[in-house]
């Protein structure tokens, strides 16, 4: 039998309003599945002793099956996904969650959910997404239609395919995916893809990043389910500029923005999703 579990990944800025009773069982009414098992990430906290006494009091009151810090799991997540300390060196917190996450649970598939997604629509787009990506193993991930600003294309306008309710495209997003753990286990994190280096600047060294490169450098892809939208929380700036952007970020930026515009954005697509997007 397939076994699926949720993981929801929480921090300093989020877990007071995540490791709180009734937060889990949204999540699973949203997606209206039986997850095997329910699982909160802890991040970068200030305080582990409450956080820690808050996941408690939520596993003895059955709302989640579990809880585990990034912290403990990061050595061996490191070695599993091939990388050295170093990798973590510039803002390691926007990659460590996501080595540790398949680390924190045991089940054959895992759905990573952001502490600020939610469901416009509750339904179980879990069932059908497995049994596409069963069916068609070019599929890494699946996700839903995701909130696109007015000028971005959204799924149906990055898609490369449309199978029934689902756009077929070669992005990759945290806040919300469906995937197989073992997959996300596997040292899959060394891959190089100008269209993902361009597509998630300014930071370009993230979970993010490195996931869709590896999808554009094996043709793997990702399958949003168009019919279902989920939303997030908006802050109004990005993580980078929360944190304290730098001089090297403000460079960066700027050096993949005339790449992305020069040459990135006018490659055809028979040069592959590596390069083009």
């Amino acid at each position: 039998m397939t076994s699926v579990g949720v993981v929801v990944n929480c921090y300093e800025r989020t877990y007071r309003g995540v490791l709180v009773p009734g937060f889990f069982r949204q999540v699973v009414a949203q997606n209206r599945f039986p997850f095997d098992e329910v699982v909160a990430l802890i991040n970068n906290v200030d305080d582990r002793a409450e956080a820690t006494e808050r996941a408690v009091a939520l596993v003895n009151a059955g709302e989640i099956s579990s809880f585990a810090f990034v912290a403990d799991h990061l050595d061996q997540a490191l070695r599993s996904a091939g990388l050295s300390p170093r990798a973590l060196r510039r803002r390691p917190y926007l990659l460590d969650y996501g080595i540790a996450m398949p680390h924190a649970v045991s089940t054959d598939w895992l759905l990573g959910w952001d502490a600020e997604t939610q469901l416009l629509t509750p339904t179980d787009w879990v069932t059908p997404s497995i049994d596409l990506m069963l069916d068609d193993p070019r599929i890494f991930h699946a996700s839903l239609s995701w909130p696109a600003r007015p000028e971005e294309p959204g799924a149906l306008g990055e898609a490369v395919e449309v199978q029934g309710q689902f756009a077929l495209n070669y992005g990759f997003s945290d806040q919300l995916f469906l995937l197989r753990r073992r997959e996300l286990m596997a040292p899959i994190y060394r891959s190089f893809a100008p269209a993902a280096l361009t597509r998630h600047a300014p930071h370009p060294y993230t979970f993010e990043y490195r996931v869709e490169a590896h999808q554009r450098a094996v043709r793997r892809m990702r399958a949003s389910l168009i019919s279902v939208e989920y939303a997030m929380e908006d802050y109004g700036t990005g993580v980078v500029d929360r944190t304290g952007r730098t001089r090297r970020d403000a460079v960066e930026y700027k050096a993949l923005s005339l790449l992305d515009h020069y040459v990135v954005r006018h490659l055809p697509r028979s040069m592959g999703p590596r390069f083009s997007k």
